[in-house]
């Protein structure tokens, strides 16, 4: 893997509620760099309605990445199970392990009513799976998830396009009932459910980078650190992880007059 590498999660490219006008917008963050890794939700695959709109935009970003003379390596993730066979990386001999992350939960997507109603159906096929190898095996508890993803695509779009369109994608934070306690919840715990997670699948890692729950954030315990990179969907910023040697810089992603470029370090972590 040639460097210097990026990891950036959740760009939804195709999703109307993705904030990526066109992915030339994306030119800052890949220019300058020898490997970008997309960690999950690359782009949409799953709904039919934005599936061409995907894979169109999939053709720009490696384009762009050849351009630009970069290498891409994509990790797939609920949005884009098709995009790759790589559900996890270990990196630096080991000490960092990246994720999507919707394998830190039982149901993927705890705060997505599409998720509540295909529950049924994921406790099915977790019932093929022998819990001690779901608790103790990571490519078990990796295939179950992705397993699950398949059962879980839903009818209706998530966000809407046209006028009003973020406030039509705040009105479906908060609808159904419940919903925002389901969000709030999944942020309080997803700290937690990363540590767990890291310790308990790869316990020699020193970090977790992650996206998926797309509120970003940078939790230390026990030694280790975990690192969610929020996303480029609705409201929620997004930042992007460059590592080089036994460090990790995590920084912003600046937003501004449509494009995207590096903001500030928040944050520098040593893996060593």
């Amino acid at each position: 893997m040639q460097g210097p590498v990026r990891i950036l999660s959740d760009l939804h490219l195709g999703h109307p509620g993705c904030r990526i006008g066109s992915v030339e917008a994306l030119r800052p963050l890949i220019e300058g760099v020898g490997t970008v890794i997309f960690n999950g939700d690359t782009v949409e695959q799953r709904h039919p309605a934005l599936a061409a709109a995907g894979a169109r935009l999939l053709g720009d970003l490696q384009a762009l990445l050849a351009e630009a003379g970069a290498a891409g390596t994509y990790l797939r993730g609920n949005h884009d199970p098709g995009i790759s066979a790589l559900d996890w990386l270990d990196l630096a001999g080991g000490r960092l392990f990246l994720t999507h992350g919707d394998a830190l939960f039982r149901h993927l997507s705890p705060w997505s009513p599409k998720v509540w109603k295909a529950i049924p159906q994921m406790e099915a096929i977790r019932g093929e799976y022998d819990e001690a190898d779901l608790r103790g095996s990571l490519s078990t508890v990796l295939d179950y998830t992705h397993r699950c993803r398949s059962v879980a695509e839903g009818t209706e779009l998530e966000f809407k396009s046209g006028r009003f369109k973020n406030l039509r994608s705040a009105a479906r934070l908060v609808w159904p009932p419940g919903r925002p306690v389901r969000i709030l919840g999944t942020w309080l715990t997803v700290p937690g459910r990363a540590h767990d997670f890291v310790r308990q699948h790869r316990p020699e890692a020193r970090a977790i980078l992650f996206g998926h729950s797309h509120f970003a954030g940078i939790w230390h315990r026990g030694g280790r650190v975990a690192v969610n990179t929020g996303g480029f969907v609705s409201v929620m910023p997004a930042r992007f992880v460059d590592w080089s040697g036994d460090g990790l810089a995590v920084r912003r992603v600046d937003e501004a007059h449509g494009r995207f470029t590096p903001g500030r370090e928040v944050a520098r972590i040593d893996l060593g």
